[in-house]
């Protein structure tokens, strides 16, 4: 009896002393239960660029960034930039929160509120106004989540996310901006005239809620897209559009760079006309949120590439939101994968990727160089 007895107080101190390991080193436990530990992206950057002359969008975002690092303190500056080969930070975002997978960057708990305004003016020269109101939702809804968690296990709120530079904010050598957190990952590319957002991680959690005398929803515009998109295909090209009737989770996220994914569902030259012109709403409600300027260079591309962009569909087709669905083209990638609860899609992931110019590598990788 005493042996058992003595068996049984090890077993608990081993496991004991695990959960304490793992709860003092949440990386350490996000890594090993949800595999978050992507590593740095494998980009071998050139060692010369040939930048071509910068437009005047480029410009005003070069004036605001620099703004806006001018209007902080050494210590600060130095938190929240890095070289620009500094692929460890370029891969540096996730849908998991701070504490989980730390961003690294300057957290926006540190900004004033002129410094802060400052980040707003860059966001607003970076982003169209769906896509600054969609950080703005995005955060609100974060700060929804704020659990009370003293351990730093998980760290939730608009507090923790994070703004970095790689680089410095030019117009004659290219540079890097990011802004993010828990499910928000803006990745900017600036490289002369020539800007890359890609990888884009948007989604939200919650999806639905009140925020300054409104109902949210803040996937709404691309998952009614969507299912515009499914409504207007016929019974027959339904069967090749729908590939499962379950829901799958993200393909291209944190740590997906250079994974190629194989296009699936139907295929834009099988498209009417109106449903090639539902296809770009689609992909319009997420590219959306990027500046007028950039937005129009970048739909020129994909609207030129519609006959070979496809059209993938998995899980339910009777609740809005419920179903994860992917737009594959010559240009780009897109997935909305839902995360399905007991009261339908409580937070969803959404990603961009451009399969042709992740972080800007056309450009500045050795190939180009």
């Amino acid at each position: 009896m005493r042996r058992v007895l003595v068996f049984f107080l090890g077993v608990v101190g081993v496991v004991a002393a695990s959960v304490s390991v793992l709860v003092l080193n949440p990386q350490l436990a996000a890594r090993m239960f949800f595999g978050t530990d992507s590593g740095p992206v494998d980009l071998r950057l050139s060692r010369s660029y040939r930048v071509p002359a910068a437009d005047p969008k480029t410009k005003a975002v070069v004036a605001a960034a620099t703004h806006f690092l001018g209007s902080l303190d050494d210590n600060q500056r130095q938190a929240a930039t890095y070289a620009f080969d500094d692929n460890v930070q370029r891969s540096n975002w996730s849908n998991f929160p701070e504490g989980m997978v730390p961003r690294g960057g300057l957290q926006l708990r540190a900004l004033s509120d002129s410094q802060r305004a400052n980040l707003q003016t860059l966001l607003a020269e970076l982003l169209s106004e769906d896509g600054v109101r969609n950080i703005d939702h995005q955060l609100a809804a974060e700060d929804t989540l704020i659990s009370g968690d003293r351990l730093g296990v998980m760290k939730y709120g608009s507090e923790f996310y994070c703004v970095a530079f790689l680089g410095t904010p030019s117009t004659s050598e290219p540079w890097m901006f990011q802004f993010g957190g828990h499910h928000l990952a803006i990745n900017v590319t600036v490289f002369g005239p020539d800007v890359s957002f890609s990888p884009m991680l948007t989604g939200g959690q919650p999806l639905h809620m009140s925020h300054e005398g409104e109902d949210i929803y803040i996937a709404r515009k691309e998952v009614v897209a969507a299912q515009a998109f499914m409504d207007s295909l016929t019974e027959d090209q339904k069967k090749v559009a729908i590939r499962a009737d379950r829901t799958i989770g993200l393909l291209l996220g944190p740590g997906g760079y250079g994974r190629v994914v194989e296009p699936e569902g139907i295929k834009g030259s099988n498209l009417t006309d109106v449903q090639k012109a539902r296809l770009l709403g689609v992909i319009t409600a997420r590219l959306g949120f990027i500046n007028d300027d950039d937005f129009a260079v970048k739909m020129e591309t994909v609207a030129a590439g519609i006959d070979d962009t496809y059209f993938g569909w998995w899980g339910p087709q009777d609740a809005l939101g419920a179903a994860y669905f992917r737009v594959t083209g010559p240009s780009l990638v897109l997935e909305y994968s839902p995360q399905n609860g007991a009261d339908g899609p409580g937070h969803a992931h959404s990603i961009y990727r451009n399969p042709r110019n992740d972080y800007g590598s056309a450009w500045i990788g050795v190939a180009a160089g």
